[in-house]
């Protein structure tokens, strides 16, 4: 099914649902961690893991990531990015500090983080959309294109939200991935 942004939109509340139902274990690690980053200010290796045992662990990436860097590399690349909350550039590069934590592991921490205003962008969302969304070759600014993508469609959203009516950044794309995990459905540029 080809779906336009704002088409998207329209449906976004029965992909979040479905989305939702399928991982019901996501969201009090979300909020723990979201408290634990406005809290402490850091989140540490074992939030790290965390992330794996709820979101998926293919390759090993919880082994890998363990065995690549130290609790003070962790520990300092989740605190600066927490300081950069403002700046999702400069909190995406604070990220990449973490080694074998690749792009879609980078951005879940950043969405665990501050689902407000932070989203996850993997392999399945990045091939659903129409490149031009985000032409970008820089890593870091495309999750900026991605992020503004996101914030588009919310814009374009009618009905509440499932936080107290409001929708966050990080619901719009759980949303995405259901639709994106679905053979054949893209989000098109409107022609």
């Amino acid at each position: 099914m080809d779906l336009t942004p704002g088409a998207f939109a329209e449906q976004v509340l029965k992909w979040y649902r479905i989305w939702a139902n399928a991982n019901r274990n996501y969201f009090p690690v979300e909020e723990k961690l979201s408290d634990k980053a406005s809290r402490v200010g850091y989140l540490n290796m074992v939030d790290l893991i965390e992330i794996t045992r709820v979101l998926g662990n293919p390759h090993n990436i919880r082994g890998r990531v363990q065995t690549a860097n130290t609790e003070a590399t962790v520990i300092r690349a989740t605190k600066n990015a927490i300081l950069h909350l403002n700046e999702p550039i400069e909190a995406y590069k604070s990220m990449c500090e973490i080694r074998q934590w690749g792009l879609a592991y980078r951005t879940k921490t950043l969405r665990c983080i501050c689902p407000r205003n932070y989203a996850a962008l993997d392999s399945k969302i990045h091939v659903c959309i129409d490149r031009r969304y985000f032409p970008s070759r820089d890593e870091g600014k495309r999750y900026c294109e991605f992020l503004n993508f996101i914030e588009h469609i919310k814009q374009k959203v009618l009905v509440p939200g499932p936080r107290n009516g409001e929708w966050f950044i990080a619901d719009i794309e759980m949303a995405l991935f259901q639709f994106a995990w679905e053979p054949n459905n893209r989000i098109i540029w409107p022609e």
